[in-house]
């Protein structure tokens, strides 16, 4: 039985041979040193894409002590909004000569502490990720134990690590007080989880407009831990039985909407009639469903952008030695979803 022999691979002394230079110009061409000429690295280059040569980035990085890897790490693949983020952040990554690495968290403090470790044995450059519970000791402890730059996604409890996040209190106290300058005041408001630096601020915003207006929260219409569709669909169904049933949604909680449209839908209730709706992040959904939702945006390519950029820094060095922290604007995307109280639907 014959088997067909291996190609052989490419070595830097082939490039170099058929270049006409020594294999140390050839590195310093691969390396992007700025004393080889343009005629030689045209030279160089030439011969490289002529015999297909790679680079060894394992060799390299055992060199160079870099493996020109960055990890990022969030809550769940299943948010549509990430992506976004994810799609810019590796861009800048890729156009820089950086790999992306993409690992999901589950929400889980075990799993992000397991997450880091094994970016440590992967040797990754730096890293990003978003963390379940900002309080968590052992997350803390592994984060400053990372030996790599760490950037968080909107997370601003630790205060040593860089983190870009987003103005949610702004957004949640703009939702709310559109809401009730509508003349609503049994407002229901899903939200995440609290040990989260999104869904304290959406809170505190929320609880913020209501104050300034005079208006009394009621506790039971306040849902914590709404988490993914089911926890909203779920919440709102159980919200809609009330005898006094809230008039108002802020679906605050990131990637929900659809959970409470379908309770909603479920029980005959038609939004910006029988009820009014704002979504704490927009999405495709907020803007297509018929009516189309009222919802807090704020841009995540820029995001994004904004986190791949100063993980860079942080990682050549060109960073200040105190943390930074990014705060993007948020602004309200008004829809047909909220209507105005009238004695048909006051509370």
């Amino acid at each position: 039985m014959s088997t067909q022999a291996k190609p052989r691979q490419v070595k830097l002394r082939d490039v170099a041979q058929a270049a006409g230079v020594a294999v140390g110009t050839v590195s310093r061409v691969l390396n992007a040193n700025p004393t080889v000429t343009e005629a030689v690295r045209r030279k160089v280059q030439a011969a490289i894409d002529d015999l297909g040569y790679e680079m060894d980035v394992v060799a390299q990085s055992l060199r160079g002590g870099t493996t020109k890897m960055v990890a990022c790490a969030i809550r769940d693949f299943d948010i549509p909004q990430f992506a976004t983020y994810i799609k810019e952040a590796e861009r800048i990554f890729r156009e820089n000569g950086y790999t992306l690495l993409l690992s999901s968290t589950t929400n889980q403090p075990d799993v992000e502490m397991a997450l880091l470790r094994a970016f440590e044995r992967r040797r990754v450059d730096g890293i990003m990720m978003t963390i379940s519970d900002e309080g968590h000791a052992g997350v803390a402890r592994a984060l400053a134990e990372a030996g790599v730059p760490v950037l968080l996604i909107d997370r601003d409890h630790i205060g040593t690590l860089d983190r870009v996040t987003v103005d949610h209190f702004g957004g949640a106290k703009v939702a709310t007080q559109h809401l009730l300058g509508l003349g609503h005041r049994r407002i229901a408001m899903l939200v995440g989880d609290l040990k989260a630096f999104p869904s304290r601020s959406r809170v505190e915003g929320f609880r913020a407009a209501c104050a300034a207006a005079g208006v009394a929260i009621d506790p039971g219409l306040l849902r914590e831990r709404v988490l993914d569709q089911e926890d909203a669909f779920r919440e709102t169904m159980a919200l809609l039985s009330l005898p006094d049933a809230p008039t108002a949604f802020f679906v605050a909680a990131m990637d929900t909407l659809g959970g409470s449209l379908r309770a909603l839908r479920a029980l005959g209730r038609e939004v910006g009639r029988d009820v009014a709706l704002v979504a704490g992040s927009d999405s495709d959904l907020a803007e297509l469903y018929s009516p189309g939702v009222t919802a807090i945006r704020w841009n995540l390519a820029e995001m994004g952008r904004h986190a791949a950029t100063m993980l860079l820094e942080r990682m050549r060095g060109e960073a200040p030695a105190t943390s930074r922290a990014l705060k993007l604007p948020t602004t309200l995307v008004i829809r047909q979803s909220c209507q105005a109280v009238t004695p048909g639907n006051r509370d």
